[in-house]
């Protein structure tokens, strides 16, 4: 196990995850490296995921409760207003981490005091183990820098694959319930680049834009996507451009249609 002196919050929102919250949890009291806290956000849930969380018993985990249903960006914003550790990492409430995530994230930033935040690859349906971990930490354990054009077209990262200092600033756009995750990134990919190590810490329970969930409405989250490039051309002042991203993202929203027909 590394040695390390930073504090982390896990912060979770959940809606209806009583069928998945227990794993997500697990996954997070089952790191080498602990969290300090592990912050679950209920976001107005009418099953049993209260009763989950609060089966654990556990006093590294905060539970709160919205009183109405907001979504997942006022979600993620509430816990990380609650957080009291400096880095904030990331998990929904169906996917779960890697038992070294945190450490090796950790090592990382560890490493290069100009890391504000970082991502990395991920897996799916529970696929979150390394071979030859110790050997990875030697051969593999490379960061690099993406900037704003690095994530604008292709976003290689998800929300649980990400770890960010509080001090950043940055909150997730609520008026967004769509792409938010690709925004929050792009924004913070401009004010202080995002780096992204090529390891997969993370399992999904399923990608996003594949049924099952809050992403199978595609053209909602198509628009989502327009709406970010919009605000990131009024950002910069790069109106004449609005026109290709849209069209940029039209012609993704064929393709994934015509790709998942298949």
């Amino acid at each position: 196990m590394i040695e390390t002196t930073d504090r982390f919050s896990v912060v979770i929102p959940v809606y209806n995850g009583g069928a998945f919250i227990a794993k997500a949890i697990e996954s997070c009291l089952q790191q080498t490296v602990l969290p300090n806290e592990i912050i679950v956000i209920d976001d107005a849930s009418d099953d049993d995921t209260a009763r989950i969380v609060h089966a654990f018993n556990s006093p590294s985990i905060k539970y709160e409760r919205n009183n109405e249903n907001r979504g997942p960006s006022f979600s993620r914003n509430r816990g990380m207003q609650l957080a009291v550790c400096p880095w904030i990492f990331f998990l929904d409430a169906d996917d779960i981490f890697h038992p070294r995530k945190i450490e090796i994230i950790s090592y990382c930033i560890s490493q290069n005091n100009t890391i504000h935040a970082i991502g990395h690859s991920f897996n799916i349906e529970g696929k979150v183990s390394l071979r030859d971990t110790d050997k990875l930490f030697t051969s593999k354990m490379k960061v690099k820098r993406f900037s704003a054009d690095d994530v604008l077209l292709k976003n290689p990262m998800v929300t649980p694959s990400l770890a960010v200092h509080i001090q950043n600033g940055i909150w997730f756009n609520e008026q967004m319930e769509f792409a938010e995750d690709h925004d929050f990134i792009l924004r913070t990919a401009e004010k202080f680049g995002i780096w992204y190590l090529d390891m997969p810490l993370c399992s999904l329970h399923r990608l996003p834009l594949t049924p099952g969930g809050i992403s199978d409405n595609r053209w909602k989250m198509r628009k989502g996507e327009m709406k970010m490039y919009i605000d990131y051309c009024k950002r910069n002042r790069l109106y004449p451009a609005i026109p290709f991203f849209l069209v940029f993202s039209l012609l993704k929203h064929v393709k994934n249609i015509l790709f998942l027909r298949n």
